[in-house]
């Protein structure tokens, strides 16, 4: 089969199965490191690795100034060479310039950002590195934004794939030869920054070199500066929950709690690919005024990841003490319900990124800082009553209220734009088969990674018969799925 004959659900079914792909390499990898941190260093230790990685997230998509948003909403549909070439210059450098002052920023007061970051001045060495990380990881982002709009999905998750592995091999090295945090974030930074020149190299070859331009940066920013805000709004409601610990409680716990965080956000591999995916589609097809086909894609797209996350929790609920019990000491070991709560707020979280996707179509991006602002305030409030009285189990608590309160308000909002349906009966009947799987699995006591891997096979099967049995799927989905087997079959999705 030719490019000429995918049809489109299979390319976005394609573009999904790439990015999971690469998806599943950034968990994965994290699994395979979290034993190395936590064995090979103590809980203090990998906490502040922990809040690191947190301030890099935070910083990197701040000196982004969210124009990696404008770029697939603006030049998803946009085939004229010369437009693309010169929009992608007014966006890049003004990155450059605030990741510049960002590390300056960072060398004249690294020990006061130290005080403030980790609630001590021992780290201040870590703080100029930390800078250089966020700045190159910015703009690198931006860069990927660019292949995504464009639909070079293969070449982003090979990308996206190397990085993770190379972080992977960096991290057990230079743990297990017990060297410092400074090595490994330094390591960090020089394999981003190759990555950097790649892609850069690659758009360069397709577009000519992106000069600095102020044609159209007005626009691009009307529709990225609000979601500066809302994202450090957003940051604040799935990062703040460990530096509540941190200070309520101890850099410890807060260690344990993000050691539980690794397992129960493995939920993220359900729905990440989707809204990455769907977002280019979408805006591509809202400017070709396809209204209907939006809908679909948004109703589909919903109920995917339904049918993977909310067994996946159920599974990971049973499968949560046997994994930390293999990737972990005797230190990070928690109740099941913690786990629980942290998947179910990753359930919520993915559909709001979902549905999110259908305020950033309508531009409508001023309106996310007021609805974040409210799931924060709540978030905060949660976590300051909870994290005193029932220790970390507070803060998940906090994160699954926060993300409900989002979800909600995202879900009535596209469902008042584009009007798509929500299959009430599907869902009850995907959580019904997932209660079922989950109790049968629980019986399964068979130890290690070969038993896991028994449970996580049995738990599939339990679930797909479910779903055949009552006839969760309609005829159409039933016809969608055939098209886009087909397609696998034909190599289509992968060529």
């Amino acid at each position: 089969m030719n490019n000429q004959t995918i049809t489109e659900p299979q390319k976005f079914a394609g573009d999904i199965f790439w990015v999971a792909t690469s998806n599943l390499a950034v968990p994965l990898v994290g699994l395979i490191a979290l034993p190395a941190m936590t064995k090979n260093y103590t809980a203090e230790t990998y906490a502040v690795w922990v809040q690191s990685f947190l301030i890099v997230g935070l910083l990197s998509f701040t000196l982004s100034l969210c124009l990696g948003n404008a770029i697939i909403r603006f030049l998803a549909s946009e085939d004229n060479l010369e437009k693309r070439r010169q929009a992608l210059g007014s966006m890049l450098w003004p990155v450059l310039v605030f990741a510049c002052l960002a590390l300056v920023t960072s060398l004249v007061l690294r020990q006061d950002l130290s005080i403030f970051l980790f609630a001590s001045p021992d780290y201040a060495h870590l703080v100029p590195l930390i800078f250089l990380w966020a700045a190159m990881q910015a703009v690198y982002s931006l860069l990927i934004c660019y292949l995504l709009a464009r639909r070079r999905i293969k070449w982003m998750s090979v990308l996206q794939i190397s990085l993770a592995l190379f972080q992977m091999l960096v991290i057990v090295i230079l743990a297990f030869t017990r060297n410092g945090l400074m090595w490994i974030i330094g390591s960090i930074v020089v394999g981003i920054t190759i990555l950097v020149i790649i892609v850069f190299g690659m758009i360069v070859k397709e577009l000519g070199w992106p000069k600095p331009a102020l044609e159209g940066l007005k626009d691009y920013l009307v529709f990225s500066i609000p979601l500066i805000p809302s994202g450090i709004l957003l940051w604040v409601i799935s990062a703040s929950d460990r530096f509540f610990i941190t200070y309520l409680l101890n850099l410890g716990q807060a260690g344990i709690y993000s050691a539980s965080l690794s397992v129960g956000n493995l939920i993220f591999l359900f729905y990440s690919p989707i809204p990455i995916v769907l977002f280019p589609v979408l805006s591509r097809l809202w400017e070709q005024k396809e209204t209907l086909k939006v809908c679909s894609y948004l109703e589909y797209s919903n109920k995917l990841f339904i049918t993977l996350a909310i067994p996946g929790a159920a599974g990971l609920y049973i499968l949560s003490q046997p994994l930390l019990g293999i990737i972990t000491t005797p230190d990070y070991m928690v109740g099941g319900v913690l786990i629980l709560l942290i998947a179910a707020a990753a359930i919520l979280c993915g559909l709001y990124q979902i549905n999110v996707s259908i305020i950033l179509l309508v531009q409508q991006t001023k309106w996310l800082v007021p609805i974040i602002a409210i799931a924060t305030i709540a978030d905060i409030g949660v976590n300051l009553a909870l994290i005193p009285i029932f220790g970390i189990t507070g803060a998940a608590i906090a994160i699954t209220v926060s993300y409900l309160i989002l979800a909600i308000i995202v879900i009535v909002w596209a469902k008042k734009v584009i009007r798509y349906t929500i299959d009430v009966r599907f869902m009850a009947k995907v959580i019904l088969g997932s209660l079922i799987m989950a109790v049968c699995i629980s019986f399964i006591d068979i130890g290690g990674i070969f038993g896991i891997f028994i449970i996580v096979v049995a738990g599939v099967v339990i679930f797909s018969l479910w779903m055949w049995l009552t006839r969760a799927f309609s005829a159409e989905d039933i016809e969608l799925i055939k098209e886009i087997i087909v397609g696998l079959k034909k190599g289509s999705l992968l060529s």
